[in-house]
């Protein structure tokens, strides 16, 4: 009997050493592993970022612009909200109203024209037109022009100028995103017959 309780003791001794030593390798396995998996995520994040640029608030208004465009909407501020956007998505870091190095890329993005004109029951017909200039520094370094127009879309009727208005400088800022992954000097974008 007494013989029969030291063998138990010792199976169970040796279950408890193996149980033991099982458990610690996973442990440590998952340390490594998880340390694997953030290096890969660190190194995915700075592989997908291309650049950093910097940009103002908002856009200039430099064309003969009505004032109630420029009192009653906000697309020199939504145009820049969604060149950011967009661009996030282009893997391009946007840095709105921050304060740049000599050596930094710098978007200067101007709004040369624009119209709002109401159709009655047909909806509106407005167009916004901008023009961009990259620099590094005090170099230019390219530049482009883009110019949207829109009716509002279906039930244009129902909407208000500014939120039309709003529509193309949305479109205005993907353009912009597009042109700053690949920006060729002098490119023009969107409803070209639009630009002057």
């Amino acid at each position: 009997m007494l013989k029969y309780i030291k063998y138990l003791l010792a199976s169970l001794f040796v279950i408890a050493l193996l149980d033991g030593c099982g458990h610690a390798k996973p442990k440590v396995n998952d340390k490594i592993q998880e340390a694997k998996k953030q290096q890969k995520r660190v190194k995915k994040v700075k592989d997908t970022t291309l650049e950093t640029i910097y940009v103002d608030t908002k856009a200039k208004y430099t064309g003969r612009i009505a004032q109630n465009i420029k009192d009653e909407c906000k697309i020199d501020s939504q145009v820049i909200e969604w060149i950011k956007r967009y661009s996030a998505k282009n893997h391009i870091k946007i840095i709105v109203g921050g304060k740049p190095k000599a050596t930094d890329k710098v978007l200067k993005i101007s709004i040369t024209d624009a119209m709002s004109q109401r159709m009655g029951p047909m909806g509106h017909y407005k167009y916004v037109v901008i023009s961009g200039k990259l620099y590094k520094g005090k170099k230019l370094i390219s530049s482009f022009k883009a110019g949207r127009q829109s009716g509002g879309g279906y039930f244009g009727g129902y909407r208000n100028s500014c939120s039309v208005l709003g529509s193309c400088a949305k479109t205005l800022g993907k353009d912009t995103s597009k042109w700053l992954k690949n920006p060729k000097n002098n490119a023009l974008y969107g409803d070209i017959h639009l630009i002057k």
